[in-house]
């Protein structure tokens, strides 16, 4: 009979254990941001860059994007404005449109604003 009532007691503690541990995850994931709403952007695949250059990134659903490019903290142009669908899009930019030097390049939506660094060198 005493080997019953341990066995009950242990049994008891699991499950309340199981019961705590659920309810914190559940606390814990209230504030957790689904990045499957977010768009995906890229790194070049060469750095420095000259001539044409491809920027690639990932819309997760139809959603307005302005792509551009920073030098600094100033936009130095913007190169798409507009509603983009779900998937992989690429935008073209001539790099020999600017002198050479440290640039960013970035997407901003109304949930986001992403940005990665790059080089043109095209002397």
């Amino acid at each position: 009979m005493e080997k019953l009532l341990d066995f009950l007691f242990i049994s008891l503690l699991i499950v309340l254990a199981i019961i705590l541990y659920r309810l914190l995850l559940r606390k814990l994931s209230k504030g957790k941001v689904d990045l499957d709403s977010f768009c995906t952007l890229y790194s070049l695949e060469k750095n420095p860059v000259s001539g044409e250059v491809e920027f690639y990134f990932v819309s997760p659903d139809m959603i307005k994007i302005e792509f551009s490019i920073w030098q600094d903290k100033e936009k130095v142009l913007e190169l798409r404005n507009d509603y983009f669908k779900k998937g992989g899009h690429i935008i073209r930019f001539d790099s020999r449109t600017l002198s050479d030097g440290e640039y960013f390049f970035g997407l901003a939506t109304s949930k986001q604003r992403t940005i990665k660094r790059f080089s043109i060198q095209n002397s």
